[in-house]
């Protein structure tokens, strides 16, 4: 490094609305250790699970209720939830209105009502008007919205069948609109045509970073699951990228998974050993700054290493039965899984964003809540990671519905300050709660040492 350049570590990254970001089962068989709850879960009884249990579900039910309440109170009769404003107009205007559609939807607010009808003719209303002053995370998150629209799994249907130990039944699809599909179409074609060369995505001017491209890869699911054709250099290239720039190494950690349909508590130690490996927002670069360069250096944090995992899972699911996809490259993939997911667990935390202190810890909730659906797991480590962040949100919503009552820490040098919002907060935490993001359908792994 040049004498004339500060090194600086940015414990927030510098994402507008950074909307993040998922995992693969993890079955294994070895070793047995049995005990109470670990520390963080909820004292209970042996035998019963608090997402089994009535009067805790319908605690969270009423929360999510609250929740999808609030967020229709602000919608405009026009249909549109608001978006950010400032000097400049409104920012992010489809994305504000995608996320909060999705939560509502997600919700289970029912798609045929004339508040949720009116809030999808905004989506095309809006591309119509602003597609070429539209950003990534807008175009991936329109894409997930008109996904949910046609749902072979409603939500709530999905969840009763879940709290039964069973997996829910798909329903038939209902037929895609012929103005969805046309505009499913242009926001897929948009997609592919913003991927930088690298492979990843920006907003979409110049460089790279993983916040938008892991949405636009949750966009490309999204036009998948709508019946679309992708393009598989893509995906590829995506995956690449994404592997590459996780960390190298990183310390031991044993998987632990507990008892199937055993006392709640008891917990199977692997003989598996992962390695904690994270990812960051974006690589060092250089900025100028009043005269000085300096070297702007990101850390690792919860909200991007999930949406690493989210990338890498995403990416072999969709590349399944392609020939890059070969035996080696999907053992290189599931590990990069395993591995974040140990990063994960070395730096649990469901109150603040892990390594990145006061900066979208509902965003990094939300990232979880993707992480392990796409997974398959009901826990990392030994913590249950929907019960404890549940009970934190359970504790941190307002009277009216909406959130943060609590938990909005300034983090350090006020960075994002700007985009703190209740609307985007709020959405995020009901589409934790109502554990939106289905399951991927790839057979679990059976592992029985380190990969």
């Amino acid at each position: 490094m040049h004498a004339s350049q500060i090194q600086i570590t940015l414990r927030g990254l510098k994402m507008a609305v950074r909307f993040p970001a998922l995992c693969l089962v993890l079955l294994v068989a070895a070793g047995r250790a049995a005990g109470g709850p670990p520390e963080g879960l909820p004292k209970v009884k042996p035998g019963v699970d608090p997402k089994r249990d009535p009067a805790w579900l319908e605690r969270v039910h009423k929360a999510i209720d609250d929740g999808v309440a609030w967020l229709l109170k602000q919608q405009k009769a026009s249909g549109r939830f608001p978006a950010f404003g400032d000097a400049r107009g409104d920012i992010y205007p489809l994305g504000m209105h995608a996320l909060a559609l999705l939560a509502v939807v997600k919700g289970g607010h029912p798609t045929n009502s004339p508040e949720v009808q009116r809030a999808y003719a905004v989506l095309h209303a809006t591309w119509r008007t602003q597609r070429n002053a539209l950003k990534t995370y807008e175009v991936g998150l329109t894409l997930m919205v008109l996904e949910a629209r046609y749902s072979a799994v409603p939500p709530r249907k999905r969840a009763a069948a879940e709290r039964k130990g069973r997996k829910p039944k798909k329903q038939k699809k209902p037929k895609i609109a012929p103005s969805d599909l046309e505009l499913a179409k242009s926001l897929l074609l948009w997609l592919e045509s913003k991927q930088r060369s690298g492979g990843m995505w920006r907003y979409p001017e110049e460089g790279m970073d993983l916040s938008n491209t892991q949405y636009a890869v949750l966009g490309l699911w999204a036009a998948n699951d709508l019946g679309l054709e992708l393009d598989r250099g893509v995906l590829r290239r995506v995956v690449e990228i994404t592997l590459a720039r996780q960390q190298t190494s990183g310390p031991a950690v044993r998987r632990v998974l507990p008892m199937p349909d055993k006392r709640y508590g008891e917990w199977v130690k692997t003989a598996s050993k992962d390695r904690a490996r994270g990812w960051r927002y974006m690589p060092d670069h250089e900025r100028k700054v009043a005269g000085k360069v300096k070297l702007v250096v990101y850390p690792h944090s919860g909200s991007m290493t999930s949406a690493g995992i989210a990338v890498v899972a995403v990416g072999r699911h969709l590349l399944k039965g392609d020939v890059w996809l070969n035996a080696s490259r999907d053992r290189k993939l599931r590990k990069s899984v395993y591995d974040g997911l140990a990063w994960l667990t070395t730096h649990w935390d469901v109150d603040d964003n892990p390594g990145q202190p006061g900066n979208w810890p509902f965003y990094w909730l939300y990232g979880l809540e993707r992480c392990a659906r796409l997974a398959g797991v009901e826990n990392l480590g030994t913590h249950d990671w929907y019960v404890e962040g549940a009970r934190r949100l359970l504790a941190d919503q307002r009277a009216n519905g909406s959130w943060p009552q609590h938990q909005r820490m300034r983090p350090p040098g006020g960075q994002n300050t700007q985009w703190w919002s209740d609307q985007v907060d709020t959405a995020f935490a009901v589409l934790f709660l109502a554990r939106a993001t289905p399951e991927l359908d790839i057979p679990a792994p059976a592992i029985t040492g380190g990969d």
